[in-house]
């Protein structure tokens, strides 16, 4: 998705002046991207109320809210995304559900990643497995056990600098055998409440000593 610096004013209004329409779905896609844009950088009320005259003309087809709704994904919740905004991909996630248009099953991943979102945000208490950190600063390295990527990440975050000193957590997500790079603490994530996206992995983020979220989620390697 190809996200423009072009800013116009009153989001609010965005649709109300752009129709839905994706014969041209490069064309609709790079519409979506703007709106995206000035969502984000607009304040949340009206981002929200943005958000809800989209989805009323969403309404009319059910392919073009599919669709819409993958971007939507894509641009407010994937960690590559500039314009990631949990508050808003939650917004998008209960008036999707509202709507009644998904499958209950499409539906589901939606509210799962809804969860994933709201989790361990800057300033919030810690979540991860084996109960909540404190009284050290710890970074948390998010891991998928068969992800060549993610063993790089142990051996590229453990013995940098910054990290000299401070507490190092490897949750691991998925199968396979437990890492055995030295200096880091392992622990499981559960399979059957899982608190991590394991789609994102590796990411990392950091611990405050009180056991508050210093740093959000981070990917370790992008482009």
């Amino acid at each position: 998705m190809v996200l423009t610096s072009c800013q116009e004013q009153g989001v609010r209004a965005f649709w109300k002046t752009h129709s839905i329409d994706y014969t041209d779905i490069q064309a609709a896609e790079d519409q979506f991207a703007l709106f995206a844009e000035q969502a984000v950088a607009a304040p949340e009320k009206e981002a929200e109320a943005a958000l809800d005259g989209l989805c009323r003309q969403l309404k009319k087809d059910t392919v073009a809210y599919y669709i819409y709704a993958s971007w939507m994904e894509s641009a407010f919740y994937n960690l590559l995304s500039p314009c990631r905004h949990p508050q808003l991909f939650s917004k998008a996630v209960d008036r999707m559900a509202a709507d009644g248009l998904l499958t209950p099953d499409v539906c589901a991943e939606y509210r799962q990643k809804q969860q994933w979102a709201l989790t361990n945000r800057p300033g919030q208490p810690a979540v991860v497995p084996d109960g909540p950190l404190a009284g050290t600063r710890t970074l948390v390295l998010v891991i998928d056990r068969s992800c060549s990527s993610c063993r790089e990440a142990l051996e590229t975050l453990g013995p940098a600098p910054e990290w000299e000193g401070v507490r190092k957590v490897a949750v691991c997500c998925g199968r396979g055998p437990q890492p055995a790079t030295p200096g880091w603490e392992y622990v499981a994530q559960d399979p059957e409440n899982p608190v991590f996206d394991p789609h994102m992995t590796p990411i990392y983020f950091v611990v405050a000593a009180d056991g508050t979220v210093e740093t959000p989620y981070t990917l370790v390697f992008h482009e």
